[in-house]
């Protein structure tokens, strides 16, 4: 005859459950900050410096997340686009169609290893015989530039920054000479630069601050705008003029620009998120200081703070400021990194003047 045993359940210690109450308490209470940071010790001090950290980590959440979704055509793309869409259609047409002549032709401009690929012989095609691209239109009874393609290469002898330099000052890339009037010191027409290892887009809008990008070629390996512009022009019978043509050349160019921008986004990305996690990390353990050295006066009864007792008390407090900093971030963005400056001084300075009163309780 088998027996049934009843296993003996061990009930959690009243320790245990105050800790527990204590310690979901410090989410709104400061005395619980306080009450936790005093009582809770040894294995459990991990407790506060995990709470700590996931503050840190909250703090910076929005900044992180809305560097990320930045996309590199929104510096380009983004209305008034200054003529660039119908620039860069223009451009991608002259690969296939040379209007001088009013004739089909194939200029192969691809990206390969790194780098861009243009034959020293259809670049000579495509330029005729210039030393840049140029798409100009009539105004004020004269012919102005509204849009400029750039090729650097090897035997020019610039490198690309020195050559985006140039540019950016209205100067002759090749020679550093000016191109007109001294006094001009920026670009008077929109840009595509394809150098050796770096591709740049530049809007210029007339009364309107210029925006530009820069990129690589890192993530392009394989785009080729002469297959672009022979599948618009041969397959759908599409030209510059068309809407349509303006807008498929505009929706690649943005693919191009967003992977272009992907390798320099990551890095700034992370090093100005790592910025702030720093800051918000270091303000974390300078508002447990402040509280020491406040409690350090010969008749203040919390003279028997520790100084790590005080840290612990800056980790539990933590928390829901950097929740709250975290809630707010997501809706304003623009300003997501100082909400947990505010709202975690804010907490520190309250706990001060209540809770941490020189008087006793």
């Amino acid at each position: 005859m088998s027996k049934n045993k009843k296993k003996n359940k061990k009930k959690m210690s009243p320790q245990t459950l105050e800790n527990i109450k204590t310690g979901f308490g410090t989410i709104i209470s400061n005395d619980a900050v306080i009450k936790s940071a005093r009582n809770m010790k040894g294995p459990l001090d991990l407790i506060p410096i995990g709470l700590g950290l996931v503050a840190v980590v909250l703090s910076v959440l929005p900044t992180l997340v809305s560097r990320l979704n930045v996309q590199g055509s929104s510096a380009v793309f983004a209305a008034p686009v200054g003529l660039y869409d119908q620039g860069v259609a223009n451009f991608v047409d002259t690969l296939v169609y040379d209007p001088a002549n009013d004739s089909s032709r194939e200029i192969s401009l691809t990206i390969e290893n790194g780098t861009y690929k243009l034959s020293t012989e259809d670049r000579e095609k495509l330029l005729y015989g210039e030393q840049w691209y140029t798409v100009s239109r009539f105004s004020m009874d004269s012919m102005v530039p509204v849009f400029e393609v750039f090729f650097n290469y090897e035997g020019s002898n610039v490198t690309d920054n020195e050559f985006l330099t140039r540019l950016n000052e209205y100067k002759n890339p090749f020679s550093g000479e000016a191109r007109g009037d001294d006094s001009v010191k920026s670009p008077l027409a929109s840009y595509l630069y394809f150098g050796m290892n770096t591709i740049a887009f530049r809007k210029i809008v007339p009364g309107k601050t210029t925006l530009g990008l820069n990129g690589r070629y890192d993530k392009l390996n394989g785009v080729n705008f002469t297959a672009l512009a022979k599948q618009l022009r041969e397959e759908k019978k599409l030209d510059p003029t068309n809407a349509k043509y303006v807008e498929e050349v505009t929706k690649f160019f943005t693919d191009v620009m967003n992977r272009s921008y992907e390798p320099d986004k990551m890095v700034q990305t992370w090093q100005y998120t790592g910025i702030f996690a720093g800051v918000n990390f270091g303000l974390v353990i300078l508002f447990g200081a402040i509280i020491f050295i406040m409690t350090r006066g010969k008749k203040n009864p919390y003279r028997i703070f520790t100084f790590w007792e005080t840290q612990k008390m800056a980790y539990w407090a933590s928390f829901t400021p950097a929740l709250l900093s975290m809630a707010i971030g997501f809706f304003m963005t623009q300003y997501a990194f100082i909400f947990f400056m505010f709202t975690f001084g804010m907490r520190m300075m309250w706990m001060s003047m209540r809770s941490l009163r020189p008087v006793a309780q």
